[in-house]
């Protein structure tokens, strides 16, 4: 059997036996919630993500290397990440087969793995904190660091981290408050212990750890051999190729198409050299370059219109716009200047402009993207300019969200949706740009990621709630780019006030210290208890005389546990006759009721 193919099949296998130890925890994982909501799936996000990508990596034929099978595992990976423990984790796996993309599992490349995984996991969180799964990816690197002062071989340098980590483990509640007080350990962090754990038990042959030609000395060789090609036939000796070709570690180098190149340079210098046809092996070796050092100098193809009475002339505007990038153009008419530039600094550009005049036009156009659309086999035809996506969990809240101006709506129901879907659903919209947004800061993680894959040109907007989308909406202006419409909308995300309603699946405590019983409702307002009570309509009716102030409107939305209940918004009429009341159906799972103040 061929050997890469060989190391594929093997690190498929360990990586399956990885997956089914993962699967088996998967209950427990899910069952460290720290928070009353039965919303706990970390093991499941987590097992979903790496389960994507073993289904949808594919056969070995398809790789060059192993290193290229745990590239494109990655890469699955993080198509198919669900939450932010699946994103966490896929970022991890990303960072670790950067490094090790070349097959080289030294010692030393191992640990520079394990830092490049946490460094791409932390880079990649928002808000990364202290006694999470980011606390493990650390430490255990650390733990590896000292290790490698008495241990050479790096299987048996994970197995004795394994001890270290559980401890690591115990101790994330103090310093996590919500895990303390919930009395857990973090979910994510044990779902990576598990995952080290079944590593420690899989890797132990040492072929696994065989030196590799790095991908530098690869494109050293290409740029080599295309060098010698390149000179004229009369100082072209065949002895200076057959030296090159006698140099070069070929078994070290897994790279097909390089080989396959390398080959022919035998065969037509044994052929003899009089007869050598030069012309399509430095066309193939100059494809095999440009395929791995594609690049963009200036991203971003922006415009911008800008009133600027404190600007006097063309050229100033020039001075101050051109350092930013290249292919500048600038129009003007009076006091008002038109300009496009290919930039990689579009926002802080239109930032630092608009201290000049009223900026009244944006448009920032990712030439990455077009490209990587324009190769695709699957190029995405745009049919509109622009559009806002919004992604919500339920039936109800998507025709409410499409009536307030939505361009497209996703409905998720109970799962939360992965990169790959949302990079799918995004496309399908067709819009070259598009403002998009979440019910569920959960969700964020995989959004952003989304967007970058995705073939339009995007805006994320840090979204909290399907009450936040709903306020967005109701504030969407008219005939702007999508950089200053999200920008409005932003700033109108937090105008209706709300509390949500859902049913305690432990006993809990409030933060001033009022017990939550298991079964009992309760009032969540700015993330934060207020009240509870084994009485639903008696919960909901207390949460209006708190919160009401002189507000004119209230709104229920139901959510599908509640949604054949009798209406509670005559009684609400009732009792405050002040207030008009209104009721729809939100289909929401995870919470009873959503209660907002307008």
């Amino acid at each position: 059997m061929n050997e890469t193919y060989s190391d594929i099949e093997m690190i498929r296998e360990i990586i399956e036996n990885i997956y089914a130890q993962l699967l088996r925890h998967k209950d427990y994982i899910n069952n460290l919630n720290v928070f009353p909501v039965p919303d706990g799936d970390t093991g499941l996000n987590m097992t979903l993500t790496i389960q994507g990508a073993l289904v949808n990596t594919n056969g070995n034929e398809a790789y060059s290397s192993a290193g290229d099978y745990l590239k494109d595992f990655a890469r699955q990976m993080l198509l198919n990440s669900r939450g932010c423990s699946g994103v966490i984790l896929a970022l991890y796996c990303k960072g670790a087969a950067e490094i090790l993309t070349d097959n080289d599992l030294s010692v030393n490349t191992v640990h520079r793995a394990l830092q490049n995984g946490y460094k791409r996991a932390y880079e990649g969180t928002t808000n990364p904190r202290e006694g999470t799964m980011l606390t493990l990816m650390r430490e255990l690197e650390q733990k590896y660091a000292d290790l490698m002062k008495e241990e050479t071989d790096p299987a048996i340098i994970i197995k004795k981290t394994i001890p270290y980590l559980k401890s690591v483990l115990q101790k994330t509640p103090d310093m996590l408050p919500v895990l303390k007080k919930a009395g857990v350990v973090d979910s994510g962090g044990a779902g990576f212990v598990i995952l080290i754990n079944g590593i420690a038990k899989e890797v132990g042959t040492k072929s696994l750890f065989e030196n590799r030609l790095p991908v530098a000395i690869v494109l050293s060789i290409n740029r080599r051999l295309k060098k010698l090609l390149k000179k004229k036939p009369a100082r072209l000796k065949r002895t200076s190729i057959l030296k090159t070709l006698k140099e070069i570690a070929q078994e070290k180098i897994l790279n097909l198409k390089l080989n396959r190149i390398i080959k022919q340079v035998e065969n037509l210098v044994n052929n003899g050299i009089h007869i050598f046809s030069r012309k399509n092996v430095l066309t193939d070796l100059q494809e095999l370059e440009n395929s791995w050092d594609h690049k963009i100098k200036f991203r971003y193809c922006t415009e911008f219109v800008i009133n600027a009475e404190k600007i006097s002339s063309e050229q100033q505007i020039r001075n101050f716009v051109s350092p930013y990038g290249d292919s500048l153009i600038i129009l003007n008419d009076g006091d008002t200047y038109k300009v496009h530039i290919h930039t990689n600094k579009p926002n802080e550009l239109i930032s630092s402009i608009s201290k000049y005049g009223d900026v009244i036009f944006t448009k920032i156009d990712d030439m990455k993207k077009q490209h990587r659309n324009f190769i695709s086999k699957d190029t995405l035809s745009y049919e509109k300019e622009q559009g806002i996506f919004c992604i919500v969990n339920g039936s109800g809240f998507k025709s409410i969200l499409k009536e307030l101006g939505a361009t497209d709506v996703l409905d998720y129901g109970k799962d939360k949706p992965s990169v790959k879907q949302l990079v799918r659903e995004i496309n399908r919209v067709k819009a070259k740009n598009l403002i998009v947004a979440a019910d569920d800061r959960d969700i964020l993680m995989s959004l952003k990621y989304a967007a970058s894959l995705s073939k339009s040109n995007i805006y994320v907007i840090d979204s909290e709630s399907v009450i936040s989308l709903i306020s967005m909406l109701m504030a969407k202006p008219e005939g702007f780019d999508i950089n200053r419409s999200a920008e409005i909308m932003i700033k109108r995300l937090h105008d209706i006030r709300y509390f949500k309603v859902a049913r305690a699946a432990r006993r809990t405590k409030t933060e001033n210290g009022k017990t939550v019983e298991k079964r009992d409702f309760f009032a969540v307002y700015n993330g934060t208890i207020i009240d509870s009570n084994r009485n639903l309509n008696n919960l909901i009716i207390n949460g209006i005389k708190k919160l009401k102030d002189e507000s004119e409107l209230v709104t229920l939305y139901r959510g599908i546990s509640v949604k054949n209940r009798a209406n509670i918004g005559i009684e609400i009429k009732k009792l405050f006759p002040d207030l008009t009341v209104e009721e729809y159906y939100g289909g929401q799972y995870g919470c009873d009721y959503y209660i907002t103040f307008e």
